[in-house]
């Protein structure tokens, strides 16, 4: 994750092209949230906002940080449309203090935004910057997508959606344990014909890794899930890695 430079500079418009309704997901938050007691949230990587449109459906008091400016912007426009007042605050996930005076029920980091960070000491520094503004009893929430499983034989491409007027199509780059994701993306409407691609540097951790540094940042507790339907993971066959860690 880089501060001086926006690394979703030029993609953020185009990021909600990938973008869907995960009806298991929304439930398994309902239902998490009603057994701890979760009121007030805050997405710490909110992206361009439809998790916040979701996170107020179910009823939360939703509050919301991105270091992107870019998709910020677009996360305004979101909100906008759907006619939703989220406070949005430009804020590195290392250091939400320095932005948020609130202790919330719950923190999440959804679609792999908690892997940005490149380093064991920076992720350590980002999941005590997440607890410290948690509320005791409090959770955390993330995911991601690589696993032991799919990391035995990591892919190479993924070919993301192709419909009629535009294809998204991933090229995977793996460097010791950073993947590099080339998205590569072609327009090819009635009217226009264009291609552009984005990058995106995304740290390897798997389930041993984060069960240190989540123990490292002082949360007791952890379940570690391989869905939204709540299966604990496997590292045998798991497809998708999520963390819910108790304060």
């Amino acid at each position: 994750m880089d501060i001086a430079r926006d690394t979703y500079e030029g993609f953020a418009e185009r990021y909600d092209w990938m973008v869907s309704e995960d009806p298991v997901r929304r439930k398994f938050l309902q239902q998490l949230f009603a057994d701890y007691g979760v009121k007030k949230v805050l997405d710490c990587a909110c992206g361009t906002g439809h998790d916040l449109i979701m996170l107020n459906s179910i009823g939360c008091e939703v509050f919301a940080s991105d270091l992107s400016e870019s998709m910020l912007s677009q996360a305004r426009k979101n909100l906008s449309v759907a006619g939703i007042d989220v406070p949005l605050i430009r804020a590195d996930f290392r250091h939400l203090p320095d932005s948020f005076d609130v202790q919330f029920d719950a923190v999440v980091c959804l679609t792999n935004s908690i892997n940005e960070v490149l380093t064991d000491e920076e992720t350590l520094q980002a999941l005590h910057s997440m607890k410290s503004v948690l509320r005791d009893g409090g959770v955390l929430v993330f995911d991601q997508g690589q696993t032991d499983a799919t990391m035995k034989n990591p892919p190479k491409f993924d070919a993301v959606v192709n419909n009629r007027d535009w294809t998204r199509f991933f090229v995977l780059e793996y460097l010791e344990d950073v993947m590099t994701v080339n998205i590569f993306d072609f327009i090819h409407t009635e009217t226009a014909s264009d291609f552009r691609h984005s990058k995106v540097h995304v740290r390897i951790r798997l389930q041993d890794s984060w069960a240190r540094l989540l123990r490292d940042a002082g949360f007791p507790i952890v379940r570690f899930l391989e869905n939204w339907d709540c299966m604990p993971y496997n590292k045998a066959t798991s497809r998708r890695l999520i963390a819910v860690a108790k304060k």
